[in-house]
This record gives structure tokens, sequence and C-alpha cells, in this order.
């Protein structure tokens, strides 16, 4: 089915919203469903129950959506999906359950890293890290460990997969309305790659400047001027649209 064929099913159902008309949306976009499952697929889940996961977020999409806020459908609904995909996956099958005082501590060791390598110019060994918490440094290698198993992927730079780019704003827990979340992701899409990776490393993924550097080849500084560019130009596609 083409785009134009699918616009035309979910414009059909929002003038009339009937069970049928939705279940043909479904039908329209269901390759989303399958595409969110293979990207959760782990060992220890399986591949149809995470498709019906997304089938009933891609159900709550379609009867949640508002088509007078001009939002593209299929952004729309890939979020929804992803959503209760994540929402599956973490609070299901996270094989990986970390203490809360360790959670506790994940932004108190992102300050404590930026800090560190603004002060010395370069990144802080455990011990020095732990030193400034003020915890055992087996501690920080314990969150460390953590944090590579909990982090999703980020983009990669120069990637032309785009629909991926919304998943680290899927998270409902994030605080921010999901329209608000559409309107962002739509302003993400006009920053450069290494912008958007940024912004999405820092505020997404909650990695430090000296993370993202280091993915990207870049100092810490650069990152750091970067993501002042890519803030500057977000408000001013915020603010007016």
């Amino acid at each position: 089915m083409t785009d134009p064929d699918r616009d035309a099913v979910i414009a059909r159902y929002c003038a009339e919203p009937t069970v049928e008309r939705r279940n043909d949306v479904v039908d329209a976009y269901r390759e989303l469903c399958a595409r969110g499952a293979r990207k959760f697929k782990r060992a220890h889940n399986d591949r149809a129950d995470l498709e019906q996961v997304a089938a009933l977020g891609l159900i709550k999409a379609v009867e949640r959506y508002r088509p007078e806020l001009q939002t593209p459908f299929q952004a729309y609904a890939w979020i929804v999906i992803v959503g209760e995909l994540m929402h599956y996956v973490r609070d299901f099958e996270r094989i990986v359950r970390a203490p809360r005082a360790l959670l506790a501590l994940e932004r108190p060791y992102i300050r404590a890293w930026d800090a560190f390598i603004a002060a010395y110019q370069r990144e802080p060994t455990t011990a020095e890290v732990a030193a400034v918490l003020g915890v055992a440094p087996e501690t920080i290698v314990e969150l460390r460990t953590f944090r590579r198993v909990e982090h999703i992927s980020l983009p990669e730079p120069e990637s032309a997969d785009g629909p991926e780019r919304v998943d680290l704003l899927a998270d409902v827990t994030v605080g921010v309305a999901l329209e608000e979340r559409v309107a962002l992701i739509l302003a993400l899409e006009e920053l450069g790659e290494r912008e958007r990776t940024v912004v999405l490393g820092t505020f997404a993924a909650g990695l430090t400047q000296a993370e993202i550097g280091a993915r990207l080849g870049v100092s810490q500084s650069h990152v750091s001027k970067l993501l002042a560019k890519a803030l500057g130009k977000l408000g001013r596609r915020v603010a007016y649209g």
C-alpha cells in the first residue's frame, strides 16, 4: 500500500471512527508492529508476544490520533508503538534490575564525570570518580555495567535509518506530552547528524559529554559547542513552528 493510500485510510477513520475503519488503519500500518518487534527482540523474549504488544500500541495510536495537530500519523504511531514495547521490555522482561541506590547515583555520576573533565582536561579513573561521589570503586564499576545494559543505542552518525531516531523519546516516563514529543522529533530532523546525536545522547540517553565525544571522535569541548548550537536551533524551531 502506498503512502497516499494509507493517508486515505487514516483520513476515513478520522471522518467516521468505526471499529471496522480502525482495523483498516491497523492493517495498513501493521508493518510498524513487525518492525518494532524486530527491534526489541532479545534471546529472552518472544517475537510473537512483541508483535502483539506493538499491535496494542498501534490501536492506541489510531484511537488517540488528532488530525488537527497536523502530526504525520506514521511518526505518531511509531512513538506509541515503541513506547509500548519499551514499557513491556523494561517492566516485565528486563534481566538486570539495578538497586534503587544505584539508580539514584547515575545523575551525580554524570555531573561528576563532566566536571572532572572540565577541570583536568582528561577522563577520571574509576577511583577518582568514586572519591568524588564518596562511594567504593566497585560501585562505579557496577554503575557503568548497568548503564551499558540499560541505555538504548543512539543512532549512528550519518545513518540513513530515520525512524529509529525517535526511539529515545518514546518513553512516557520523561514527562512530556506525546504531541510535544512528536513536535520535538520533527524539529530534531532539521538538525545535522552530529547535532542530533549530541542532543539525544545528552537528554535522552543520559550520556556524559565525554562519552558522546568518544562515540563521535571529537573532544568534550567540541561536544559542548555542538550542543549549544543544536539547542539554539531547536529553540527557534519550536518557538516559531
